[in-house]
């Protein structure tokens, strides 16, 4: 009986493409090969050591996956925030109105929506928000506080504890409570001023950030007690915030009106669930950075009180070298 001459395509066609697929590894185990010898002769130069210690401290401690965990804290603990949010607002609804409101803050659209709807709820709707609330954020805080200690402590090296912090629960409130107070204030200079000098406005935005964070990180396990050493974190959150702040005020808006059109709370939520992703990465990263800069190079607190003037001060005052950690650290400071 005379086969098909079909019947053989079916085992051809799987060895060509196990011969195209064995083509791809090879050169992809041949570029991987060139570029360990381009690192392994590099690496010693100082820039490249720094980069390649922060990316290896970053897999080491799971960068990503610490910073989707955040992430999703983040989300579970922005929900009940919002709903204490609006149990507020219908609580003053009784002192001011809408209009008053939209005039002030200057917000359209979609979130004026949602603020018509908060002052305008029932008395028990805003009790029920409220407790729920204020029940959630407790609960959602903790087990954020407890991610941001775990990734803290896989970043410093440090033996894992997941206690939660009420003392960083609070801190956070104040800081996700802080971005919304600066969202209004800089929509309201955009609309009064324009967009130059709100624009120029989110250096202080960067700033006022950097310092939250500062705060926060303060709180979390790290190999130094010299709160110099958080600086650069503190610096790439707040900048990162300050970012995320104006792409929001001055490029998304219209675009955000019109998604909120088409796909609805889904499209909402996607884009609320992508800035809490890059806001939770960056955390992460931000005590990858800080742990790696205060073991190559010091902390900043040392290369300032080793200054000619200012290094007496450590000499005389036990409480800034017990807060700065020089005791520890030693250095120019101590002579």
């Amino acid at each position: 009986m005379e086969s098909s001459p079909f019947s053989e395509r079916p085992s051809e066609e799987p060895d060509a493409s196990q011969r195209e697929l064995s083509g791809w590894q090879r050169r992809l185990s041949s570029e991987q090969e060139r570029f360990g010898r381009i690192v392994a002769k590099y690496e010693h130069r100082p820039l490249i050591d720094f980069a390649l210690r922060i990316y290896r401290r970053d897999r080491e401690a799971a960068g990503s996956i610490a910073g989707s965990a955040v992430a999703f804290r983040l989300f579970l603990f922005f929900v009940p925030f919002m709903l204490v949010v609006v149990g507020l607002l219908g609580f003053i609804a009784t002192w001011v109105d809408a209009d008053s409101v939209y005039e002030q803050t200057g917000v359209t659209g979609t979130v004026a929506v949602q603020i018509d709807s908060a002052l305008t709820q029932p008395d028990s709707s805003r009790w029920i928000a409220t407790i729920v609330g204020l029940f959630g954020i407790a609960w959602a805080g903790r087990s954020l506080s407890k991610v941001l200690g775990v990734a803290s402590c896989l970043a410093w090296r440090l033996p894992v504890q997941a206690k939660a912090s009420m003392r960083i629960v609070g801190a956070i409130v104040g800081l996700v409570t802080g971005m919304a107070l600066v969202a209004v204030i800089v929509n309201r200079i955009r609309i009064d001023v324009g967009l130059i000098v709100a624009g120029f406005s989110f250096l202080a935005v960067a700033a006022v950030f950097a310092l939250a964070w500062l705060a926060v990180s303060v709180m979390l396990p790290r190999g130094t007690n010299d709160p110099g050493a958080l600086l650069p974190g503190a610096v790439l959150v707040g900048s990162t915030i300050a970012g995320m702040h104006s792409i929001s005020q001055l490029y998304i808006p219209d675009r955000l009106e019109r998604a909120s059109a088409l796909y609805g709370a889904i499209g909402i939520t996607v884009v609320t669930l992508g800035w809490f992703f890059i806001l939770g990465r960056a955390m992460v990263f931000a005590m990858t950075l800080n742990a790696v800069i205060h073991e190559r190079f010091g902390t900043i607190s040392q290369a300032v009180f080793a200054l000619p003037v200012i290094r007496v001060l450590p000499r005389r005052s036990p409480w800034i070298r017990r807060f700065f950690d020089l005791d520890t650290h030693g250095g120019d400071a101590d002579r």
